[in-house]
């Protein structure tokens, strides 16, 4: 599949006229060097899905620490 967008980017390549071919390098190699940077940043990146598994957190726990850090939040509606 690979293949085939690499023929039909060339394909695309060529029918570009020669004076713009410099102005479409600089946009494909930002294109490029942006995404790859991207990608190699998300998989450096860690996720706590890996420290806790598939634990079950109870809401009622959620709700508690809730209550206990922000408690100015719900008070209107009670």
């Amino acid at each position: 599949m690979a293949t085939i967008y690499k023929q039909k980017l060339l394909g695309e390549i060529s029918a570009i006229p020669e004076n713009l071919l410099p102005r479409f390098f600089r946009i494909i190699h930002t294109l490029r060097t942006e995404l790859t940077q991207q990608a190699a940043e998300k998989r450096t990146r860690g996720s706590l899905r890996g420290i806790w598994g598939r634990i079950d957190i109870d809401e009622e726990h959620i709700s508690a620490a809730k209550e206990s850090m922000f408690p100015y939040e719900d008070k209107g509606t009670r």
